[in-house]
């Protein structure tokens, strides 16, 4: 199946190749004027000169700003046992202990 698969994948992409490659198309040209375009004269702007944008180096060490963070506080949570204490959470859990079962020692089970 998996071949039959490929082998008509293939020969369906040399058809449209062999299809695509022998059309002509003629007569899609714009003529002349039409297609020409004018372009505008190139403008020099301010940010085209700037330095700060052409030397990052320049700009970062006039740029240097010393940040300042907040105070640390102490919220409720942080000081509470309840929080911290993780052991309070955790339920001890019993398990019952092995038992034989009758079809463990059934001797028609095991042959």
């Amino acid at each position: 199946m998996k071949t039959t698969v490929k082998q008509l994948a293939t020969a369906t992409f040399i058809a449209l190749f062999l299809i695509a490659t022998n059309v002509r198309a003629e007569g899609t040209e714009a003529k002349g004027a039409k297609s020409e375009s004018i372009e505008t004269k190139l403008q020099l702007e301010s940010w085209m000169t700037d330095e700060t944008i052409w030397n990052p180096n320049a700009a970062i060490y006039a740029e240097l700003v010393q940040e300042t963070e907040t105070a640390l506080q102490l919220e409720g949570w942080m000081t509470k046992v309840e929080t911290w204490n993780l052991n309070n959470s955790f339920v001890d859990e019993t398990e019952a202990g092995l038992e034989l079962e009758n079809w463990m020692v059934n001797e028609s089970i095991w042959k």
